[in-house]
């Protein structure tokens, strides 16, 4: 190996490194689900209650039981009480303006944006886009005074998240047949972090790097280590976790150590997410609602043929218009197959594609009484359709449309 041409990067200052969205690590927290889940239960209790009470540790609790066979492994029954899950990871959600960056007490509270997410005023995807345009470092809701106070004195300033996906789409230049265009943990960690402590590197700069290791040509042997302490690297991990949960990038399976994961770039959404690299403030309804389609379209459910045809055949209808033109029906998962819904009538509804969409994106909601709720975007063009109430037939399974109402908000 050798180091042609590359000069070593070094440190800016000390204690350079990127902190994740919270003190604590957070990788249980970044599923959506969790997330979502727990800011729809501060809404509950939101101005009521402090974070230590017995009613929010209740909440956390059901949250808990409602993610026991979904594949999410995150333990919330233990983080309640004077351990609750915002005094060590409060950060997390004030990072993401969630909730509010002042002291309140301990008491509940939520910023407008964060109302907004959990009200599903903001949909999944909507909140995604904004973070990845918004969050920055240096960041004083995860950053001491000092610390920020370092990075300013460098001259660094930086959207992680927007440089992660330009540099994923650059190694495979664009390109949606390219095999490159992923990163792994180790690519983030070793060559990506340390460059960025130079100030306005070029993204073509970091891709020279990777290339170059990646074909035996750049040894890190002499490196400076950017991941110190004993969870450095499970916060860098949590940017591609991040990316990846939302759709953006693609994290492929197990290979390995933690260190060798690949998060290959969403080619599927690569208008939209050009869209997102190139906004500065706030992200547009259209690249919102394109994303949104393409993720939905985009979703695998294996068995997806048989599922729907013992859907239609139970039910014969669409749930929300009673169109029964086969042509036009499509089978819904309540609780979605990605947290291990079952393909069982018990967990689907027949739907018109449009229908269909709308539930999927989080923009048509069924309560298990049947009332049906619609976001704001939908009520524009659906309200006078979209009937206030629906009948549930006796074969769903009502626990299923709880679990949804409570805890998911669509893709």
């Amino acid at each position: 190996m050798e180091n042609k041409k590359l000069e070593i990067p070094k440190k800016p200052f000390a204690d350079f490194k990127w902190k994740w969205a919270s003190v604590q690590c957070t990788e249980g927290i970044n599923d959506p689900v969790v997330l979502l889940g727990i800011l729809f239960r501060m809404a509950k209790l939101e101005g009521k209650y402090k974070y230590s009470s017995e009613q929010f540790g209740n909440e956390l609790i059901g949250l808990s039981h409602d993610l026991q066979g979904t594949g999410v492994n995150v333990d919330l029954e233990r983080r309640v009480g004077e351990r609750n899950i915002i005094r060590n990871s409060g950060q997390y959600w004030k990072a993401l303006n969630l909730i509010p960056a002042e002291k309140t007490g301990g008491i509940i509270t939520l910023t407008d944006f964060g109302r907004k997410v959990a009200n599903h005023e903001i949909s999944q995807t909507e909140f995604s886009a904004q973070s990845i345009i918004n969050f920055k470092l240096p960041n004083p809701s995860i950053q001491t005074e000092k610390e920020c106070t370092e990075w300013e004195k460098a001259g660094i300033e930086l959207h992680p998240l927007k440089l992660i996906l330009s540099i994923v789409r650059a190694l495979g230049n664009g390109t949606p047949t390219s095999s490159d265009a992923y990163i792994t943990v180790e690519e983030l960690i070793r060559i990506v972090i340390p460059l960025s402590g130079t100030p306005n590197r070029k993204v073509e700069s970091y891709v020279e790097y990777i290339i170059a290791y990646r074909n035996g040509e750049l040894d890190l042997k002499d490196w400076v280590d950017c991941i110190p302490a004993a969870n450095d690297e499970r916060f860098a991990r949590e940017y591609l976790l991040f990316l990846s949960y939302y759709g953006y990038l693609k994290k492929q399976d197990e290979v390995g150590t933690r260190m060798q994961e690949h998060y290959s770039y969403n080619f599927e959404i690569d208008a939209e997410i050009q869209e997102i690299l190139s906004t500065q403030t706030t992200v547009s309804n259209e690249v919102v609602s394109d994303t949104e389609r393409k993720l939905v379209k985009g979703q695998y459910r294996p068995n997806q043929a048989r599922f729907r045809r013992e859907v239609l055949a139970a039910y014969g209808r669409c749930v929300i218009t009673n169109v029964e033109m086969p042509e036009v029906l499509e089978a819904a998962h309540i609780v979605p197959f990605k947290y291990h819904g079952e393909d069982t009538i018990a967990n689907g509804f027949p739907m018109r594609m449009d229908i269909h969409y709308l539930f999927d994106a989080g923009h048509l909601r069924i309560s298990v009484d049947g009332d049906v709720f619609l976001s704001d975007k939908a009520r524009w063009s659906y309200g006078a359709s979209i009937p206030p109430r629906i009948f549930i037939p006796d074969q769903i399974n009502r626990e299923f449309l709880k679990w949804r109402w409570d805890n998911y908000n669509g893709v």
